[in-house]
This record gives structure tokens, C-alpha cells and sequence, in this order.
């Protein structure tokens, strides 16, 4: 027997700026990172730098993430 079900989404804030959507890391939602992240784009962003970039504030349906968890260049 194939079980389908769907694990539970939740709505956040996500940002976008020059079509590029910027997503809460999954161990802090207070850190947004962006596409490659982090093999190929180590960069990291708060939502002061998104909005004083222009970046446009978007809910969308994500997994849950985390509130408090250490996000560094040691620990992506």
C-alpha cells in the first residue's frame, strides 16, 4: 500500500527582490537566505537588509522552521 499524505505548511514571510525569492532558514526564521544557499550562495540577510534593498514582502506556504538555531559560516 503507497500512504500519500502531505506534510503540514505554514504561512511565512518570504521576500523577493528582482525575481529572486528569499526563503526563513529552517533553523532560524530571522535569517532569509536565497537560491544556492548554502553550496553555492553563502550569503545570509535579516529583514531590515531585504526591505532596505527594495525586496517586496511575500506570505507563502512553507514547512515549519525554527526560531533560534545558530546559523554561521561553520554552521549553514
Amino acid at each position: 500500500m503507497i500512504e500519500t499524505s502531505k506534510a503540514s505548511t505554514y504561512e511565512q514571510t518570504t521576500y523577493r527582490k528582482d525575481g529572486i525569492t528569499f526563503v526563513p532558514h529552517f533553523r532560524n526564521n530571522n535569517v532569509f537566505i536565497g537560491p544556492g544557499y548554502p553550496r553555492h550562495n553563502q550569503n545570509r540577510y535579516t529583514e531590515a537588509q531585504l526591505l532596505e534593498a527594495g525586496a517586496v514582502k511575500q506570505p507563502r506556504f512553507l514547512w515549519s522552521r525554527g526560531t533560534a538555531g545558530v546559523v554561521n559560516t561553520a554552521n549553514p
